[in-house]
């Protein structure tokens, strides 16, 4: 009998032992990273890219149809506005400027020819005035003489109107041989130089060789036209500090501040084509200082637009910050009983080997900081990764921390 109650207690025991063991085990450790949180200055910013352009930049094209007869520059010079840069062939304006020259002076003799007539008709018609009076000539005579005086004027009146004719005439094609004279818009150097001495000029058609004689620009006025998304153009505001990297010059950070902002949308041929449907605006920024750099119109570059700052403030690495919304949410009834969700954001706090679970309210955020307003305080160690063990972290749990370089 002593036997049989020594092999149940036996049993009892290599049954309970093993609980005993798990229930006194203690929790694993979790390998976390942590540093101390701190003050940092955050900066919201926003990023674009774009080009190099001039601000002010003249594309100069022919408004009269000539072959090019001079060019007094070349490319890289240095103009003057209202210098003559080059000059079309004008033997064919000339000509039609001596025309109608001609056509003033025969329209002065019209006149000329008019006022005598006129004055003719009035003597007559004073003299048959006079006969009349004296019933030596009938009604008719008096009449026909009247008629004749009001012809005369009108005559005349059209031959003023004709001259004045002639005269707009005679302007309208010294214009024209004025226009065969190229003169620079704006003081600048030339950058461009599209055409040659013997070519044909072409009046105004964009994409037909001759269309574009030469392009003048103030090579002092470089500055940045960056493409902005229509998600992020309401953030953009005039005198906002940027920070510009150019394709030639990756290394160097050029300072810049946003000098205009548009109120249409970029026009997009592609997307007019059926290709890209992105809605951009272009906004231009003002170069502070170019830093001596061999820039010019053309170069790629991008841009980051600073939008907000928050001073000095406790900021912590974005990683650290998680959020409910992958989570159940809690469900809360508005006094118009609209369902919203409540969104929380938390971190968790290594409180002497153990994770603390810290509700906080947050502000800006950069590419790597997120500000928090409340909730920590400084100097206290955040759990900031690694993030397959901070996704999963729960408060209470043990975790043995690392300080993170």
């Amino acid at each position: 009998m002593k036997k049989k109650w020594l092999g149940i207690t036996a049993v009892v025991a290599m049954l309970t032992i093993p609980l005993v063991l798990k229930l006194t085990r203690s929790q694993p450790e979790l390998a976390v990273e942590v540093e101390k949180i701190a003050q940092h200055e955050i900066r919201s910013s926003i990023l674009a890219s774009g080009n190099l352009v001039y601000q002010e930049q003249a594309l100069l094209s022919p408004e009269v149809i000539g072959k090019v007869a001079e060019i007094f520059i070349k490319e890289g010079d240095r103009v003057e506005r209202g210098q003559i840069v080059l000059r079309l062939d004008d033997q064919t304006y000339r000509a039609q400027v001596a025309q109608q020259e001609a056509a003033v002076r025969q329209q002065h003799i019209n006149i000329e020819h008019q006022q005598l007539n006129l004055d003719s008709q009035l003597n007559q018609y004073n003299r048959k005035l006079e006969l009349h009076k004296k019933q030596m000539i009938a009604d008719q005579q008096v009449d026909d003489a009247s008629y004749a005086v009001d012809l005369a004027r009108v005559d005349l009146r059209n031959s003023k109107e004709s001259l004045q004719q002639a005269e707009a005439v005679l302007n309208q094609s010294r214009e024209l041989l004025g226009k065969t004279s190229i003169r620079a818009p704006i003081s600048g150097t030339v950058t461009a130089l599209d055409i040659k001495v013997g070519e044909t000029a072409v009046a105004s058609q964009v994409g037909i060789a001759g269309s574009s004689l030469m392009t003048i620009a103030n090579v002092s006025t470089i500055m940045t036209e960056v493409n902005v998304d229509e998600a992020d153009i309401a953030r953009v505001r005039l005198g906002q500090e940027v920070s510009i990297h150019t394709a030639a010059y990756p290394d160097i950070e050029l300072k810049g501040v946003v000098q205009t902002i548009p109120l249409s949308l970029k026009k997009d041929l592609t997307a007019q084509s059926g290709g890209s449907q992105a809605k951009n605006y272009s906004v231009k920024v003002k170069l502070v200082d170019a830093k001596d750099l061999t820039l010019r119109p053309g170069m790629t570059c991008r841009a980051e637009i600073y939008t907000a700052t928050s001073g000095k403030s406790l900021a912590a690495p974005l990683q650290a910050v998680l959020s409910n919304n992958d989570e159940k949410t809690e469900v809360v009834k508005d006094k118009k009983d609209k369902v919203s969700v409540k969104t929380e954001n938390y971190l968790f706090v290594d409180k002497d080997g153990v994770a603390e679970k810290r509700l906080v309210k947050i502000g800006l955020s950069d590419d790597s900081l997120q500000e928090i307003l409340s909730g920590v305080q400084a100097g206290e160690s955040i759990i900031v990764g690694p993030y397959k063990v901070l996704r999963h972290l729960n408060a209470g749990d043990r975790v043995k921390p690392e300080v993170k370089q």
